[in-house]
């Protein structure tokens, strides 16, 4: 007696005979596996093509720089950026701070706007955007927190040719700490390799020296005291000599003069959470307000507080605003 069969989506259908049955449950089996695996498969090809296409847009960019650190990261490089505009260098950055922006060639900002949670793999998209544009410096602000992400936002994102760590201070103690020598060897995922590494951290560089010098890549501290007060009165907001000092280096190391790099940076949009002070006059009295809030940890906050009483000595008494968040 001959059968006929029938095939319907993959399924293949007769009589019940113990032969077909067997037929039947193996290729139930087989269909699931083949399915994942050809899903498999196109997702790696696509992670191949993604990672070729990523490739060029480094390749595009001549000069990248990565700056990470506690504090003033978003300060740092739009001084960096400013400066290498002035020495007539194309160049564009992206800021994380207080409020995420990329900073055009002709020194403006660009609102970034996320219809989703932040994501270090904007980056990746930001890059090839900078690329498409013919840029000859890039300055990424990192946005990542955890070790691991660092990591990958160094080595695999960014690859940059100048490395900056503002600082180490006890922040995010949750994700990179408990300890602040586990905050600096976190940060250090960030050093690049074969490159330059400039720090303003003066509390413990030596475990940044070490990783650079694993890295075989130049380690240079920068000091703060070669920054002058009259330097520092040209700008029209309140900015930290460590974060000069720092902008100033990687502006050096990409060979544009100090004179033009500060001329340069003096005329810089300040970051959101820059450290500005505002006169409130009222009844011919003075009141002084400073937003310091950008701080929040207790080691930049007390330097704040040094800074803005050396600079603005308070004769008629200080308030001070706390927001515990």
């Amino acid at each position: 007696m001959s059968w006929i069969w029938l095939r319907l989506s993959g399924w293949y259908w007769g009589t019940p005979t113990p032969r077909s049955e067997g037929f039947l449950c193996l290729n139930m089996f087989l269909t699931p596996l083949i399915v994942l695996g050809a899903l498999a498969l196109a997702l790696c090809i696509a992670g191949i093509l993604e990672y070729q296409f990523h490739m060029r847009s480094l390749a595009a960019i001549p000069l990248r720089i990565h700056v990470n650190g506690t504090r003033g990261k978003s300060s740092v490089t739009r001084l960096i950026a400013a400066g290498l505009r002035e020495a007539g260098i194309r160049t564009f950055a992206k800021t994380t701070g207080t409020a995420p922006r990329v900073i055009d060639s002709e020194g403006k900002d660009r609102i970034i706007h996320r219809l989703r949670l932040p994501s270090i793999g904007e980056q990746t998209r930001l890059l090839s955007y900078f690329a498409a544009e013919k840029p000859e410096a890039v300055i990424m602000e990192c946005m990542a927190v955890q070790p691991q992400y660092q990591w990958i936002a160094e080595h695999q994102m960014v690859q940059s040719q100048i490395g900056v760590i503002t600082n180490l201070r006890p922040d995010h103690l949750d994700e990179m700490g408990p300890t602040e020598d586990d905050v600096a060897f976190s940060l250090c995922n960030t050093v690049p390799v074969e490159g330059t590494l400039i720090t303003g951290e003066d509390q413990k560089p030596e475990i940044l020296q070490k990783i650079a010098a694993q890295n075989g890549t130049a380690f240079i501290q920068s000091d703060e005291t070669k920054i002058t007060q009259e330097e520092l009165d040209n700008f029209s907001y309140m900015e930290h000599p460590a974060n000069v000092a720092v902008a100033l280096d990687v502006c050096k190391e990409a060979g544009v003069d100090r004179k033009i790099a500060l001329a340069g940076m003096h005329k810089v949009q300040p970051d959101l959470g820059a450290l500005i002070a505002w006169n409130l006059d009222k009844d011919e009295k003075r009141i002084q307000f400073v937003n310091g809030m950008a701080a929040n940890d207790p080691v930049s906050t007390l330097q704040i507080w040094k800074f803005v009483i050396d600079r603005y000595p308070a004769e008629g008494g200080t308030c001070v605003f706390f927001n515990s968040r």
